[in-house]
C-alpha cells in the first residue's frame, strides 16, 4: 500500500496536524503538494494546516528551499498531548471489548479505523495497563444474530439511506407467517437489541411505522426517492410500551407474581419505565406494568419457569398455560434411549 493510500482514509484536521508533525520529525521534508497528495486534501487545506501548526501551536517551522520541504529548527518542540483520565481510558477499553463481537464481520474494518484515529491523539505512555485489565475483566456478549456479512451489508446500505432520507425497497422474510414480501420502507432508526439489529421505519405496505429485523431482510435496493419523517414520530413513544423491541397493537395492564426465590433479582432492576413493584408478606412480589408486544413478555416470564405466574391479562395467562401444558406433555412421553 502506498503512503498516500495509507494516510488518505482519515482527513480530520487534528489527524492531519499529527501526520504532518510525524513526517517532519522523520526528516521527510514534506511540502504542500506532497502533503496534498498523501493526505488526499486540497493544497489550500494543507496551507491552513501549516499555518495552524506554526502560528497557533508555535511549531518552529522553516522551509528548506534546497530540499524543497519543511523542517523543525528545534527538536524540543512537541504537540500538546491529549489528556485522558483513568476513567476515560477504561471507558475506551470497555468500548473496544464490547465492539469485539463484530470481529470477522464487515464492521471490523471501520472499528479498527475508529480506534486507530483515537490512538493517534493519545500520548505514548498512559497511566493504566490494559493488559492488567484483561486479567480481571471479561465479557459474555450476545453474538450478533444472523449471517454477519449479510447483516453488515444491509446495515451499511441502511445507514446511507438514513443519512440521505431515502426510501428503500426490501425483500423481507416474516418468520411468524413463513412468507417473503416486497416492501417500500422509509428508514427512521437502527436499534441493536440483544445481539440483533432492527430497522424502525414507515412501511408503505402497512401504512404505519413497523420494526424489521436486519437478519430477515433478504435484499435491499435504493430507490432515490426522498422522504420526510412523520412530524409526530417519536422513538421514545414508539418503543415506550415495549419490554424490549416488540410492539403490539393494544396496551395491556400486565400483572405477574414472582415468588420469593426470584423476587430479590426482579426488584433489583428496572424492566420498564411504567413498572410498579408491590412486595407481598410471603416474600413474593407483584410486578405491574403497561405493556404491549405480549410475545416478548411471554418469553420473559417463561424464563423464570414455575417461579413466575401471570395474573393478567387473561390472554397472556392462557398462552402461558398452553405452553406449560405442551411442555408437560412432552416430558410425559417415554424416555428416549
Amino acid at each position: 500500500m502506498t503512503q498516500g493510500l495509507a494516510l488518505g482514509f482519515e482527513r480530520h484536521s487534528l489527524y492531519r496536524i499529527h501526520r504532518i508533525d510525524h513526517l517532519i520529525r522523520q526528516s521527510a521534508y514534506p511540502n504542500v503538494p506532497k502533503l496534498s497528495r498523501w493526505l488526499e486534501v486540497s493544497t489550500r487545506t494543507v496551507e491552513r494546516d501549516i499555518e495552524f501548526l506554526r502560528d497557533s501551536l508555535g511549531a518552529p517551522l522553516k522551509y528548506d528551499a534546497k530540499r524543497r520541504g519543511y523542517y523543525y529548527t528545534r527538536l524540543d518542540f512537541s504537540l500538546p498531548n491529549v489528556k485522558l483520565t483513568a476513567g476515560e481510558l477504561i471507558t475506551l477499553y470497555l468500548g473496544q471489548k464490547l465492539l469485539a463481537q463484530y470481529k470477522g464481520t464487515s464492521f471490523e474494518a471501520n472499528i479498527i479505523h475508529a480506534f486507530t484515529k483515537i490512538r493517534t491523539f493519545l500520548p505514548e505512555e498512559v497511566g493504566i495497563d490494559f493488559d492488567d485489565l484483561d486479567e480481571f475483566l471479561s465479557f459474555d456478549i450476545t453474538p450478533l444474530r444472523g449471517e454477519e456479512q449479510q447483516v453488515a451489508r444491509i446495515f451499511q446500505q441502511l445507514t446511507e439511506a438514513l443519512s440521505e432520507r431515502e426510501t428503500v425497497k426490501i425483500e423481507y422474510y416474516t418468520a411468524s407467517r413463513d412468507v417473503e414480501t416486497t416492501r417500500l420502507v422509509n428508514p427512521y432508526h437502527l436499534r441493536c437489541h440483544k445481539g440483533a439489529w432492527y430497522l424502525i421505519g414507515y412501511c408503505h405496505r402497512r401504512q404505519e411505522v413497523r420494526t424489521f429485523a436486519l437478519d430477515r431482510i433478504r435484499s435491499l435496493k435504493h430507490t432515490r426517492r426522498k422522504f420526510k419523517i412523520q412530524s409526530d414520530f417519536s422513538l421514545e413513544e414508539y418503543l415506550g410500551s415495549s419490554l424490549g423491541i416488540e410492539r403490539g397493537r393494544k396496551l395491556h395492564e400486565v400483572v405477574i407474581r414472582f415468588d420469593a426465590q426470584v423476587a430479590r433479582w426482579v426488584k433489583e432492576r428496572e424492566w420498564h419505565s411504567s413498572q410498579e413493584i408491590v412486595a407481598e408478606e410471603d416474600g413474593s412480589l407483584l410486578f405491574k406494568a403497561a405493556l404491549s408486544g405480549l410475545g416478548e413478555v411471554k418469553r420473559w416470564v417463561l424464563g423464570y419457569g414455575i417461579h413466575a405466574e401471570v395474573l393478567s391479562p387473561l390472554q397472556l395467562r392462557e398462552e402461558i398455560a398452553k405452553e406449560a401444558a405442551a411442555l408437560a406433555a412432552r416430558y410425559q412421553k417415554p424416555e428416549l434411549t
